[in-house]
């Protein structure tokens, strides 16, 4: 879960988000910035990182 931030601020934290959302404590969060190419691709990597662990431990 990415939580984007506008100018480095976020008006949520990640636990009210987490909370809010019913956000399983498992899956990870992070803030990144959408319009930011770096931040981007930080976190759809952290993602695909994230989906390939649970898919070697589902099997």
């Amino acid at each position: 879960m990415a939580v984007n931030a506008f100018f480095g601020r976020i008006h949520h934290s990640l636990d009210d988000v987490r909370e809010t959302l019913a956000i399983p404590a498992d899956v990870p969060m992070m803030i990144t910035d959408a319009r930011d190419r770096a931040a981007t691709k930080g976190t759809l990597l952290e993602l695909v990182q994230h989906a390939l662990a649970k898919a070697s431990t589902t099997v």
